[in-house]
């Protein structure tokens, strides 16, 4: 799987919900318990404006991280 600005495309058209499941599912896959954080819909808009201004290596890097950096 690639992770490219097309997969950034869909992973934003997602709604808060949707990506707050994916960000807490990408945190257990690398062995983070968020659990005990209240993730607000704020924490969640963040998340997807940091997504949203990645510049092209950032992305490369991110999805290298993706998909390489599993347990």
């Amino acid at each position: 799987m690639e992770f490219d600005r097309s997969a950034l495309s869909r992973l934003l058209s997602l709604n808060d919900s949707q990506l707050k499941f994916l960000v807490n599912k990408f945190a257990r896959d690398y062995g983070i318990d968020l659990s005990s954080y209240n993730v607000t819909e704020g924490d969640i808009s963040s998340v997807r404006r940091a997504l949203a201004n990645l510049s092209d290596s950032q992305l490369a890097d991110l999805g290298n991280k993706i998909t390489g950096g599993r347990r």
